[in-house]
């Protein structure tokens, strides 16, 4: 039995360092997004285009929700537009599905890792570019599509789906505002000074 203990004691050892080394993931239980979730999305059109996702444009998204959007002439994959809103874990979630739907939540089916600031612009059609960081992993996609060639379905839709988000939907009678915080702080403390009552 004495013999046991000190191989007892030498595999507790092990398992217990080797359990200290890894640090575990932090997670959001609510969410299905990874916590450090960020996207990253460009549009540069060598025409002028009125369609959302045709239109050059870029949005960007950190993983606390804040999307920042621009779509004026000049936006490219070096500059960050202005904070536009505050997005909510459902929506970062309904985007990492979307995501997840068309194939582009892992970095498996992405394209070779390039600097997207050094990408030629495009001489005539469009070119999308979209970084995505998770799961403390980079990758990211890259298409050239002709002036005659239709956009590519997936990156149509998730990039309309950005522009909904941004306020920036070529669908009509879309209101682009969203409802402000209110706190309830309770009565008005002043309220006894506005009747002419003083202590």
């Amino acid at each position: 039995m004495r013999c046991q203990r000190p191989i007892l004691l030498a595999i507790f050892s092990v398992i217990l360092f080797a359990g200290c080394s890894a640090n575990p993931p932090v997670t959001d239980p609510l969410s299905i997004a990874p916590n450090d979730f960020s996207i990253d999305v460009t549009v540069v059109t060598a025409e002028t285009h009125t369609l959302a996702h045709m239109k050059s444009s870029r949005f960007v998204v950190f993983p606390n929700g804040a999307l920042h959007h621009g779509d004026e002439d000049g936006w490219g994959p070096n500059t960050l537009p202005p904070r536009t809103r505050l997005l909510s874990r459902e929506q970062i979630a309904t985007i990492w599905s979307r995501l997840d739907q068309m194939g582009m939540a892992s970095p498996d089916r992405a394209d070779e890792t390039v600097n997207l600031q050094l990408l030629p612009r495009p001489k005539d059609g469009s070119v999308y570019m979209i970084a995505i960081n998770g799961d403390q992993k980079y990758w990211n996609f890259i298409r050239y599509i002709g002036g005659d060639q239709p956009a590519d379905p997936a990156f149509r839709s998730l990039i309309r789906l950005l522009a909904g988000y941004a306020w920036s939907t070529d669908q009509p009678d879309v209101e682009g505002y969203e409802e402000p915080i209110r706190y309830d702080l309770g009565g008005n403390p002043y309220e006894r000074y506005s009747e002419g009552e003083l202590p």
